[in-house]
């Protein structure tokens, strides 16, 4: 008997569906998550169907599955059944296993097959495999990258309570703060880079005024750890903690036209030195708009959201720079030139709910 046999534990299912199909349509393919437990070792995995569920060669005689429970169910006793002992996994993320299409990217293989008993069997027809690093995985940061922030487990955060799609509020020992995580829903690896541009510039204006300052970063072990025996690994980045500005934002401030209740002729100093501060270290915001500033207990003005690649509002760029390219991918000076133009119209729009005396 082995001393560690293995398992599989389900995660999550998807199905994608072709926006363009009936309402019934069967779905353009399905997803599973799962973890594969082998050896004291664990494996994330996600099994990827694309096309419908009667592309399997198992010699399914009862009727097609037509609802997404349905689908779900068929689909993962087929996982179950994977064999995965047989396929290069890899460590330290999420392997994807994608069938039904022979033109994506990755390891071709053979996909071995256990019947009830537990005996490999394959269906008559070979059933080929692509395997690959599931593009959707999420790249965490090793804490070793930031020895200078201050390393907060995130267990120790208390009373989280969602903004915005990966941005909350929590407690941290009696105080609040801000979190923004790695882990963000409808993830891209171009989020992770965001969060490492964003530490490198919050280290760089550390102490800075009316710049939003970093408490530390918040780690865990390694979501995606695969060897039982690998009990030194550093832990990784699953976000960063930030001061809380308690005035809310200035778009706040504007949408209750309440901006003559605070001292704002600071603000255009206090903004603009800010941003005249990421110019002269040949720096951008780009997406300067009074969702990015918040006030703090004193109502001063602070720019958040300082990563410089992250989103970019539309209509806070300046017309020349919506074309083609990206606006965070243009030159320096273009950049630069989008962010005074940005800054004007912020001006404006405080100058808009200012009375004559």
């Amino acid at each position: 008997m082995d001393e560690f046999p293995s398992r599989t534990a389900l995660k999550s299912y998807s199905e994608q569906q072709d926006s363009t199909a009936g309402k019934h349509a069967e779905p353009t393919s399905l997803s599973q998550t799962l973890i594969y437990y082998i050896e004291g070792n664990k494996w994330w995995i996600k099994v990827t169907l694309r096309g419908p569920t009667a592309n399997l060669p198992l010699n399914y005689t009862g009727e097609q599955p037509t609802t997404k429970r349905e689908r779900r169910e068929f689909f993962q006793s087929f996982v179950r059944r994977i064999d995965y002992k047989w396929l290069p996994l890899l460590p330290y993320t999420v392997t994807e296993i994608i069938l039904g299409d022979a033109t994506a990217p990755g390891f071709e293989r053979e996909l071995k097959l256990n019947d009830a008993s537990g005996t490999l069997q394959n269906p008559n027809t070979a059933l080929k495999c692509k395997v690959r690093e599931d593009p959707l995985s999420v790249a965490y940061p090793s804490c070793e990258e930031y020895p200078s922030f201050r390393q907060i487990n995130h267990k120790e955060l208390t009373g989280i309570t969602e903004i915005t799609p990966g941005v909350f509020w929590v407690s941290h020992h009696g105080k609040r703060y801000i979190s923004k995580i790695v882990n963000r829903p409808l993830y891209r690896r171009h989020d992770t880079e965001v969060i490492r541009k964003e530490l490198e510039n919050l280290k760089y204006f550390a102490g800075v005024p009316n710049i939003v300052q970093a408490v530390g970063v918040t780690v865990s072990p390694h979501p995606y750890k695969s060897f039982g025996w690998d009990t030194g690994l550093p832990p990784v980045v699953t976000g960063i903690l930030l001061e809380a500005y308690p005035g809310g934002t200035l778009q706040q401030v504007l949408s209750d036209r309440r901006v003559t209740e605070y001292h704002w002729k600071q603000w255009p100093i206090q903004i603009g030195i800010a941003l005249n501060r990421f110019h002269e270290a040949k720096k951008t915001h780009m997406n300067l708009n009074p969702s990015n500033i918040v006030l703090d207990a004193d109502g001063n003005a602070v720019l958040i959201d300082i990563s410089g690649i992250g989103g970019f509002t539309p209509e806070w760029c300046a017309p020349e720079v919506l074309g083609d390219i990206l606006p965070r991918d243009l030159p320096f000076e273009q950049c630069q030139l989008n962010d005074v133009w940005a800054y004007g119209k912020l001006l404006s729009e405080i100058a808009s709910q200012i009375r004559d005396d």
